[in-house]
């Protein structure tokens, strides 16, 4: 989880969240892992795997962060809606 913190947070690197797999996903032998994808500002793409408990906590954290990225964005474009009516 430090790795998606660390991508996300980096003013330089400036990544989101492109993919997260899906919650309670196993593999065949019945570990638990999960998969989150992420792009750069620059179009590098990276990707962060997680097995074990370590792939629920990750799953957790990516979820709540691409969902607060939602709002962010949601609400902004409702501020620029907003500020065209006044115009």
């Amino acid at each position: 989880m430090d790795a998606l913190r660390k991508l996300t947070a980096s003013i330089d690197i400036g990544a989101y969240i492109v993919k997260i797999s899906p919650k309670d996903n196993k593999l065949s032998n019945g570990v638990d892992f999960c998969y989150v994808g992420l792009e750069s500002r620059n179009g590098t793409n990276y990707s962060i795997q997680a097995y074990g408990r370590e792939a629920r906590e990750l799953h957790q954290e990516a979820t709540v962060m691409a969902n607060r990225t939602r709002m962010l964005i949601s609400h902004n474009s409702e501020r620029v809606a907003k500020a065209k009516d006044i115009i």
